[in-house]
């Protein structure tokens, strides 16, 4: 998954977003990000919390008084590698048009499926290697930093910023929570990073939830502890709701659904780049539908195939 987001500093509201799949996927959103959390923007609707709406109601007809727009340009890209190592450099992958972003976010999953790894909490040198192909990939004629990265046993995310833009950024917090086996292991779960852009607090989080068909509530289960769980640096004050943009993105591992279509009919509709119908039994929106997972986040419009379960090196299913 590549996704891009295009944002701009303005006045106090919340926005967030969820994008999931296994593969490489490229989209373009444009954003207004903030810098305040208890008050909610959707649409014509106001959500407020506390005794102040009518002073957010003030500020808000005033912002331009005193906001200062500053455009930032955002890649993420999350990628389940199932244990491999690197064998391709990773140029075409965070170098996907000719503007470079501000600001890209990498995230695996099983990365290490090794057992010393996984029962051990062992350092990778699978981790390393693709530590180093991803800065080998960087887009060229920018330099960039690396921000922050953290690891959960074959969950990695990493963030690198522009150089350029470095003394913008601030109070940079990392997280985890586990979801695996008992709730525990580490072979299930999120990790996060959230830092300051300005005055706009941003999380981006990567997770692998639950797999197989039919472990829809366990996924569900997943994600909510997940969000309601993370905590930055120890913090039981720091979470992800006290953010002002949260990117959610992984191996959600939501399939398509086999209650009422078979997997042939499925890579027959695959096959004929039939999207459409596959949506109808896409099992994260349905979860979505009944508001049970992702209830405050937007999911841009899907046009790619189902990514499992995929034949690495052919195009279908």
């Amino acid at each position: 998954m590549v996704d891009f987001i295009d944002y701009e500093q303005t006045e106090p509201r919340q926005r967030a977003t969820a994008v999931s799949s296994d593969d490489v996927h490229i989209k373009l959103d444009d954003w207004s990000v903030v810098g305040q959390s208890t008050v909610h923007d959707y649409g014509e609707d106001w959500v407020t919390y506390g005794r102040e709406t009518a002073v957010h109601r003030a500020l808000n007809q005033r912002k331009n008084e005193f906001t200062n727009l500053q455009p930032c340009r955002v890649l993420c890209v999350t990628w389940n590698v199932n244990g491999q190592l690197p064998t391709e450099d990773l140029d075409t992958l965070l170098s996907v048009d000719d503007r470079p972003a501000d600001v890209i976010c990498v995230g695996f999953q099983e990365l290490d499926l090794s057992p010393e790894t996984l029962l051990l909490m062992n350092d990778s040198s699978k981790e390393l290697m693709w530590m180093e192909k991803m800065k080998a990939g960087l887009p060229k004629g920018v330099s960039y930093k690396l921000l922050k990265h953290i690891r959960l046993v074959g969950i990695l995310l990493v963030v690198y910023v522009r150089e350029s833009m470095i003394s913008r950024v601030s109070e940079v917090y990392i997280g985890s929570v586990s979801t695996g086996i008992m709730g525990m292991l580490g072979n299930k779960g999120g990790v996060s990073i959230k830092f300051n852009i300005d005055m706009t607090t941003i999380s981006i989080v990567n997770s692998h939830l639950a797999a197989h068909q039919e472990m829809v509530e366990r996924r569900n289960q997943d994600y909510r502890d997940i969000f309601t769980k993370m905590r930055f640096d120890n913090d039981e004050a720091n979470t992800l709701k006290n953010c002002d943009i949260v990117v959610w993105i992984g191996d959600l591992n939501y399939r398509v659904s086999e209650d009422e279509i078979t997997g042939e009919e499925i890579r027959a509709l695959a096959e004929k780049w039939e999207i459409g119908p596959l949506l109808r039994f896409d099992q994260l929106r349905e979860q979505r539908n009944k508001h049970l997972v992702f209830e405050e986040f937007v999911e841009d419009t899907i046009n790619f195939m189902p990514t499992y379960k995929y034949n690495p090196g052919l195009l279908f299913l």
